[in-house]
């Protein structure tokens, strides 16, 4: 039973990426295409280790390359995962490793935080996320949204959002996708990271005990490659001014979706919340147009 799953999950999965494919043909206006200057400041908050691989491992890599300034902060320990029956204090140690492993494989430091998951004030993380905020002075903010189905994820987006503010100079944001895609309704930076998948493949390898979700984020690359029309994996971003993110993270969140173990249902990951992802877009553009 679990080989046909397992094979009727890749028939799933080749359909959708081909339909991808076909709709990139179709619908695709070119989106911007992702350049550094290698002068960049950039901060990369998640909150959990592994969140930051998923969304921007080849990013990172590629910003680390180009002599980039690149800081990863991991904001909660990740002790409430149950993987492999883990209890908690062991799960929090061997996130931390994991974390500051991963970070090593993309060239940057690991600001561990580690607030304990799920138990955690508004003061406490605000404390600890404007300490390296202020540090690092970030021209480049990497960070998750309310486009997503999970808790802590969307407290944090609020979080960074009420902090943005506080910066001496407004960076860019750059909303990167875990489980739930942004789809082609708000990716407007496209980055082709397939000549860096050996390297991607190593960092996401130091994070042993969650690879039954990264699995999940491969299949999000793969579809944004057929849809963008490069070779193998994709990293897509919404990028937009630190104002307008922060006050669409004023606003309580819609449901969202995450892609399931299997590819079955992994278009309904992209349909449920397209209403909301349809009003972000307009607002990204109304400020995109409304600075040039």
């Amino acid at each position: 039973m679990r080989a046909a799953n397992g094979l009727g999950s890749r028939a799933a999965e080749a359909l959708w990426a081909a339909s991808s494919g076909w709709a990139g043909r179709v619908l695709l206006r070119p989106p911007r295409r992702w350049t550094t200057s290698g002068r960049e400041r950039v901060l990369v908050i998640a909150a959990h280790a592994d969140d930051e691989a998923m969304g921007c491992a080849g990013t990172v890599i590629r910003h680390s390359q180009a002599g980039d300034l690149v800081r990863i902060a991991i904001v909660t320990d990740g002790a409430r995962s149950k993987a492999h029956g883990i209890d908690a204090v062991s799960m929090r140690a061997i996130r931390e490793q994991e974390a500051k492993r991963a970070a090593a494989a993309m060239g940057a430091p690991c600001d561990w935080i580690g607030l304990h998951e799920g138990d955690w004030s508004d003061a406490e993380g605000k404390a600890a996320v404007r300490r390296v905020m202020e540090e690092v002075a970030p021209t480049i903010v990497y960070a998750p949204s309310n486009i997503d189905y999970q808790v802590e994820h969307r407290r944090l987006a609020r979080l960074v959002g009420s902090l943005l503010g506080d910066l001496a100079a407004a960076p860019e944001v750059r909303i990167y996708a875990v489980q739930v895609p942004l789809t082609p309704l708000l990716v407007n930076l496209v980055h082709d990271v397939s000549d860096l998948e050996p390297s991607i493949d190593s960092v996401l390898r130091c994070y042993a005990t969650q690879q039954e979700s990264i699995s999940r984020t491969f299949r999000l690359r793969r579809y944004a490659a057929r849809f963008y029309g490069v070779a193998t994996q994709v990293e897509g971003f919404c990028a937009l001014p630190a104002e307008i993110y922060s006050s669409l993270h004023q606003r309580t969140p819609s449901h969202f979706r995450a892609l399931y173990i299997r590819a079955w249902r992994d278009p309904l990951a992209a349909a449920v919340g397209s209403a909301e992802r349809l009003s972000w877009r307009r607002k990204v553009r109304a400020a995109r147009n409304a600075n040039g």
